[in-house]
């Protein structure tokens, strides 16, 4: 296998290793060429869900390119999005696509299940 894609791919690994399961949002300094969104936008994820843990399920690479699907789940604990903690086991799923240029993600989309992760939270 291309030794290039194959750094890619563990590059990518590395936002579910370790930013999510490490609870290290500070390692988006050393994954992304601009870290400063990506690093508030998990720690403020963490603050709701602190036990979050990622699987990647599959990635594919080709070129400058990697795609990971994942899946995810925690405990809310803190308030998300007007959500107050409920205490909830959650569980959703997602896809990122990432552009690599020089050892680091200089472009990525993530697409989660964000109304899946709501419905979790609806109080019954």
């Amino acid at each position: 296998m291309d030794t290039t894609l194959e750094a890619n791919k563990a590059l990518v690994r590395r936002i579910y290793t370790d930013m999510w399961n490490r609870a290290n949002p500070a390692a988006a300094r050393e994954i992304f060429a601009q870290p400063q969104r990506v690093e508030q936008y998990v720690a403020g994820f963490l603050s709701a869900f602190p036990d979050l843990q990622h699987t990647v399920v599959n990635m594919i690479a080709e070129g400058d390119q990697v795609a990971a699907r994942f899946s995810a789940r925690g405990t809310h604990r803190g308030k998300w999005e007007g959500f107050a903690p409920t205490g909830k086991a959650i569980h959703y799923t997602g896809v990122t696509l990432a552009r690599i240029d020089q050892g680091k993600i200089v472009e990525h989309f993530t697409w989660w299940e964000r109304r899946e992760l709501e419905a979790q939270l609806q109080h019954e």
